[in-house]
């Protein structure tokens, strides 16, 4: 008996998981209005009873959906950011790596990642497993900036992450510089590094220093010649 119930369950999350991953692609490419019976099991190749047989309606689809989508892009970022120190022989080789695989990687996984955060706009529920997730994410952050020797790498986790969705959101938008996008996020990683790795001293140096250099100019969009 459990060897023909074994298969048949094996066959029935396969089934299930084919669905998840149709309803990501499409709200990749359309958004929330493009996940519907219809659509998912056409681009699974499947009936189209299959979605309500597994899911009780579509707006279960798809916050499933999502959090296939986020789960995986947790796993996604260990695993690169895991490879980066494992191969790295330098610091900004590290932050390289990563600027490299993040910005090269398919842009349909950076617009249903974008699609995420703006349905937990609107859906509470999801809100609280997009926290959780973007908390998982600030923690591997967290990791490899105390393995790099930042000062605080708990505060400084969040803004790594805020600053890596800022570069991908850009290049959501403005797709085709893959090589020019993974320079300039290497650089701002780079900077912002610096920043967390200066001690109390160093940083209160170039803070002055900067200081200076602003009260000693002009103010942006002051006139010329009196």
């Amino acid at each position: 008996m459990t060897s023909r119930v074994e298969p048949v369950q094996r066959r029935s999350r396969s089934r299930r998981e084919l669905l998840l991953r149709a309803a990501v692609e499409l709200l990749a490419e359309g958004g929330p209005r493009a996940v519907t019976h219809r659509a998912v099991a056409a681009r699974a190749g499947v009936p189209q009873a299959s979605t309500t047989y597994y899911f009780e309606s579509i707006q279960q689809l798809t916050d499933e959906a999502l959090r296939l989508h986020l789960s995986e892009r947790k796993a996604e970022l260990q695993a690169m950011t895991g490879s980066a120190t494992k191969n790295a022989e330098n610091t900004e080789q590290v932050a390289r790596l990563i600027a490299e695989s993040l910005m090269t990687r398919s842009l349909d996984i950076a617009i249903a990642q974008f699609e995420v955060y703006m349905q937990a706009g609107r859906d509470p529920e999801l809100s609280h497993q997009v926290d959780q997730t973007l908390r998982a994410f600030e923690q591997v952050a967290e990791s490899v900036l105390a393995y790099l020797g930042a000062r605080e790498p708990a505060r400084a986790a969040p803004v790594f992450i805020a600053l890596i969705d800022g570069f991908l959101l850009h290049r959501v938008a403005r797709p085709g510089n893959e090589r020019a996008d993974a320079k300039a996020l290497f650089e701002a990683m780079r900077a912002l590094f610096i920043v967390y790795v200066m001690n109390e001293d160093e940083f209160e140096h170039w803070r002055g220093r900067i200081n200076r250099t602003f009260a000693a100019g002009d103010a942006p969009g002051a006139a010329v010649g009196g």
